[in-house]
């Protein structure tokens, strides 16, 4: 009925096992596989537009705050959840062979609910939507930050001894330090 809806899932369902289930309960939609903004031919027809989006924690002080064990953080970053995200990246003028992080714009999609989720229901009504593009320099920023906070993560729980194994500190330390997916940190700082 042309609305848009945030769904929370059930634990450990991946996308396609939602999206599965939505046919079902909807057995004459057609699902669309992109995340574009629907033109008005799709507001006419029985499509179901269906993609995964990020909850942006309302308590950031909470998950920014030192000595707050993990498990609380990961409960904000889940729950009492108005806003919600999802970037589709595209390239903005000429793309450089060389260096496709240059022209490597993000249009960032965010959602506000009409209610917190989880809630009495496990879906609630999108009631605005705002759109900001990115540019690459912000793009840019923002993946070295998360990865920052990643490394951050890792090495408080290797401290804690809440990690057995070191292998994924050192994984994911290796993918920095000597990058060579896409070029490596030296794309970035062109």
């Amino acid at each position: 009925q042309n609305k848009e809806f945030v769904c929370r899932g059930h634990d450990y369902e991946r996308l396609e096992a939602f999206q599965q289930r939505m046919l079902n309960e909807f057995p004459h939609a057609i699902a669309m596989q992109h995340a574009n903004q629907p033109d008005e031919t799709i507001f006419q027809a029985e499509d179901l537009q269906i993609y995964a989006v990020t909850p942006i924690p309302e308590n950031q002080e909470v998950l920014q705050r030192d000595g707050i064990p993990d498990n609380i953080k990961s409960f904000y970053k889940v729950n009492h959840i108005w806003r919600f995200r999802y970037d589709r990246p595209f390239h903005k003028g000429t793309k450089d062979k060389e260096n496709e992080f240059k022209s490597l714009w993000v249009e960032r999609t965010t959602l506000i609910l009409v209610q917190s989720l989880p809630g009495i229901s496990r879906w609630f009504e999108v009631e605005k939507r705002e759109v900001v593009e990115m540019s690459p320099l912000e793009n840019a920023i923002e993946v070295l930050e998360n990865k920052n906070q990643q490394l951050r993560t890792l090495i408080s729980q290797c401290q804690t001894r809440q990690m057995q194994n070191i292998n994924p500190l050192t994984m994911c330390l290796n993918g920095v330090i000597d990058a060579a997916v896409n070029g490596g940190v030296a794309r970035y700082q062109e």
